[in-house]
C-alpha cells in the first residue's frame, strides 16, 4: 500500500488511493471516503505513508507470527482500512492547542516537535538531491577526494563505493514504474530477488553484501525495536532497513528511504564503523565538506555581476574566518553559515519537545563555548557594522553596503520545516542588537539544502537578496519555508533548472551506467 499510494519521487497516486478505499471498506462507506479524496478545498486521504509505517511498526512489535485477521482477504481486506484510521489517532503528540497567532518559544518549538515527522513523511524533498549531493561531498569536497570514507565503507559493508551509489539507482529502478494495476496483474512484480541484477556485472559476494545492507529479516526488525523504545513516528528502523528480506526474496517496505540510503547509508557505515574518539573528526570533516558544496554550488550557479561569493572570508586585523561564505548582491551582503550537521532521532521524533530544543539551540544557535549558527552570525555582523569600531574584511569594501542578511543553510532537511524560520528569527532578536549597527539587518533566512540547490536555479538571472526580500515581504512571520510562500520574481521568470547541479546529475548516471552497464550511456 505504501509503495502503491506514493512512488519513490514522493508523488501522490489519486488512483490508487481509490482502488484501496473500494478494497478495504464497505461500499456505504467508499464513494463518501472517495469524494472527500477528490476534493481540491480540502483534500481529505484515507492512507497516507506516516501512518502505513506507523502500523507496520506495530505489526513488528504486536502481532504473532501466527493467527489474527489476514488484511488480503474479502471482505474489505480484513477491514484493515479501520485499522489504518485508528492509527491515525494515535499519531498525534497532542503538543498544540488553538491559540494566538503570535506564538511565543515554546509554543513553536511544540507546533515544530508536531509538524517535522509529518514534513518528512509527506515526502516533500527530491530523492535524487540527496543522492547526488552526498555523491559531490565524498567525492569532490572531502579531505582526499573522500580516499579514507571509501576505504572504511567497503571494509564494513563488503561493497566498493561507486557499486553501492550504482546499486542504490537500480534497486530504485525495480520500482520506478510499479503501480497497483500492475501489481493486481503481477503480484511477483513486487518482489526484488537476485535475478533482477543479472544483466550487471557486480559478483554474487558484493550482490549479497549489498543486499544485506539494505535489507533485514522480520526477527532482525523485532530484535531492533525491543531493544529501545521508540517515539510513534520514529522509523529508523526502516530508515536503516527499507527491505524486508525474506529467504531469498525481498519486499519493498518504503521507496523514499529506499533513495535515501544513496546519502544517509554512507554517513551512518563508516560513522559505526569509526572508534568515538575518531567519529569527532569525521563529523568535522562531513560539515566542511557540505559548506564547501554550498559554496561551489552558489559560485557555479551565479552571475557575479548579481550574486558575487567570497568564500571563506577573514578579517583584516587577525585573519580570523567571517563566516563560511558572503554574497555581494549590489549594496546588500549576505552572510551565510552552512551547517551539516545530524539531528537525533529523539529530537525529531520524539515525545519531549525539550530535546528538540536543545538540539536546535546547540547546532544552530550557539554552544557552551560560542555562537553558532545564527549566534555566529549575529556575532559577527554586530563587528562587521559596529558604528564605533567596524572590522574590516579582507579584499571587500563594505562601505557602500545598506543591508546585511544572516542566511542560516542546513544539510538536515529540518532548515525546510514549517516555524523553525519564526523560531531561529526570535533568537537572533534576543541575541543581536540592532541599534549597534550602520546598517539595516533582515531577519535570518533557514534554507535546507534541497531549497538552495532550487533557488541557485535563478542566481544567472537576479541576486539571492532579491529573491529572500520578496519571500520575507509575502511571510513577514517567518513561519513557513521558502518554497511555501508566493514569489513573485520566481513567477515571472518561470521554471528553471540549476545548471550545475543538473550537470552532477547526469555525471552520476554516466557513472552508474558504467559500472552497472559496462559503459553504456543511460537510455542505451
Amino acid at each position: 500500500m505504501n509503495s502503491a499510494v506514493t512512488d519513490w519521487q514522493g508523488h501522490y497516486r489519486a488512483e490508487a488511493h481509490e482502488e484501496l478505499v473500494r478494497n478495504s471498506f464497505a461500499p456505504r462507506f467508499t464513494e463518501r471516503i472517495i469524494a472527500e479524496g477528490r476534493d481540491l478545498e480540502n483534500h481529505r486521504g484515507v492512507y497516507h505513508r506516516r501512518q502505513l509505517l506507523f502500523v507496520s511498526k506495530q505489526a513488528i512489535l504486536m502481532c504473532p507470527e501466527i493467527g489474527g485477521k489476514d488484511p488480503r482477504v474479502p471482505p474489505y481486506s480484513g477491514e484493515i482500512g479501520l485499522v489504518l484510521l485508528m492509527a491515525n489517532d494515535l499519531l498525534h503528540k497532542g503538543l498544540t492547542h488553538d491559540g494566538p497567532t503570535l506564538l511565543n518559544a515554546d509554543q513553536m518549538i511544540n507546533v515544530m516537535s508536531e509538524l517535522i515527522p509529518i514534513g518528512e513523511a509527506s515526502g516533500d524533498f527530491k530523492a535524487i538531491n540527496k543522492i547526488v549531493r552526498s555523491r559531490l561531498m565524498v567525492e569532490r569536497f572531502f579531505p582526499k577526494a573522500g580516499t579514507e570514507i571509501r576505504k572504511i565503507f567497503e571494509e564494513r559493508t563488503g561493497v566498493a563505493l561507486d557499486e553501492y551509489f550504482a546499486l542504490c539507482l537500480a534497486t530504485l529502478c525495480r520500482y520506478s514504474d510499479l503501480d497497483l494495476k500492475k501489481y493486481q496483474a503481477d503480484p511477483g512484480t513486487f518482489v526484488l530477488s537476485e535475478g533482477w541484477y543479472r544483466t550487471t556485472p557486480v559478483s554474487p559476494a558484493v550482490l549479497a553484501s549489498f543486499l544485506a545492507e539494505i535489507s533485514a529479516t522480520p526477527e532482525d526488525f523485532t530484535k531492533s525495536l525491543s531493544q529501545r523504545q521508540t517515539a510513534t513516528s520514529d522509523f529508523t528502523c526502516f530508515r536503516s532497513k527499507p527491505i524486508l528480506r525474506q529467504n531469498q526474496d525481498h519486499f519493498l517496505i518504503d521507496s523514499l528511504y529506499l533513495a535515501e540510503k544513496g546519502e544517509s547509508g554512507v554517513f551512518w557505515s563508516v560513522n559505526e564503523a569509526l572508534p568515538k574518539k575518531e567519529r569527532l573528526r569525521f563529523h568535522q570533516d562531513w560539515g566542511l565538506a557540505f559548506e564547501a558544496y554550498v559554496n561551489w554550488l552558489i559560485a557555479e550557479s551565479s552571475d557575479e555581476s548579481l550574486n558575487h561569493i567570497y568564500p571563506n572570508p577573514q578579517f583584516s586585523d587577525t585573519g580570523d574566518e567571517v563566516c563560511d561564505a558572503l554574497l555581494v548582491c549590489r549594496d546588500s551582503l549576505l552572510f551565510i553559515e552552512s551547517k551539516g550537521a545530524t539531528f537525533t532521532a529523539d529530537a525529531k521524533y520524539g515525545t519531549d519537545p525539550a530535546k528538540l530544543r536543545d538540539e536546535i539551540e546547540t547546532k544552530f544557535v550557539q554552544n557552551r563555548e560560542s555562537g553558532k549558527g545564527i549566534g555566529q552570525l549575529a556575532a559577527r555582523i554586530a563587528e562587521v557594522f559596529d558604528r564605533k569600531r567596524p572590522r574590516a574584511i579582507l579584499g571587500l569594501d563594505t562601505s557602500k553596503i545598506n543591508k546585511a542578511f544572516p542566511v542560516l543553510v542546513t544539510r538536515d532537511d529540518i532548515g525546510a520545516a514549517l516555524v523553525i524560520n519564526a523560531y531561529l528569527a526570535s533568537r537572533f532578536r534576543e541575541l543581536f542588537n540592532r541599534r549597534s549597527v550602520s546598517v539595516t539587518v533582515t531577519p535570518p533566512h533557514i534554507l535546507s539544502a534541497q531549497d538552495l540547490e532550487m533557488i541557485c536555479a535563478y542566481l544567472r538571472e537576479v541576486s539571492l537578496a532579491d529573491l529572500l526580500d520578496e519571500r520575507y515581504r509575502n511571510d513577514k512571520g517567518m513561519f513557513s519555508s521558502f518554497w511555501q510562500v508566493d514569489n513573485p520574481i520566481i513567477d515571472r521568470i518561470g521554471e528553471r533548472e540549476c545548471k550545475p547541479f543538473a550537470d552532477a546529475t547526469h555525471a552520476y548516471f554516466r557513472r552508474v551506467a558504467k559500472t552497472l552497464f559496462a559503459g553504456a550511456e543511460p537510455g542505451a
